[in-house]
């Protein structure tokens, strides 16, 4: 940063502030910036709001190695793993109840029922069997992991689809509500 001249003792600088003759260029400079971020196009809403299967279960591959005892696994795989798979879990456990709570107030008002009534109906009910996974309650996370895994190698196909929907319906078919 160039040195400058003060006219006097008193008069301090601002340590991060530019001299005053180079304030307009900046706020030109800025505008420029903030335009520019501004026109830049927004992600496609065809996006997928999940990564595609094959990019978990290359991680899941890895983290199903290292449970069996592999040691050279990368750790950043195994915890990519591990904290999508407790992502994924957790979005359909919540997922089922403000589903199931949506779709109850749907019922209510298109019905004309008691709303409170139709709310302990759904509250009275597992959120796990209102989208058909009833896993037990003390599976591992490796139970769930390889069922995903093996319907992965039956059908290859689903690796380009996102890992939410694969997940899903391996659980599904593994773990049904009966």
């Amino acid at each position: 940063m160039p040195r400058i001249l003060l006219k006097s003792r008193s008069m301090k600088t601002h340590p991060t502030r530019p001299p005053a003759g180079r304030r307009p260029a900046l706020a030109v400079t800025l505008a420029c910036s903030i335009l520019l971020t501004l026109s830049t196009p927004a992600a496609s809403a065809a996006e997928p709001i999940s990564p595609p299967a094959k990019e978990w279960r290359d991680y899941c591959q890895a983290y199903v190695k290292s449970v069996e005892g592999d040691t050279k696994v990368s750790d950043l795989d195994v915890t990519y793993c591990v904290g999508m798979t407790k992502g994924l879990l957790t979005g359909l456990r919540v997922g089922a109840q403000i589903g199931a709570l949506s779709f109850g107030s749907h019922l209510a008002v298109t019905n004309d029922l008691d709303p409170d009534k139709v709310f302990q109906t759904f509250q009275s009910h597992d959120p796990a069997r209102l989208i058909g996974i009833c896993a037990p309650a003390t599976l591992a996370l490796p139970d769930y992991v390889k069922p995903v895994l093996a319907r992965m190698e039956k059908n290859p196909g689903d690796g380009a689809r996102p890992i939410a929907e694969v997940f899903y319906e391996a659980l599904s078919d593994t773990y049904p509500c009966r």
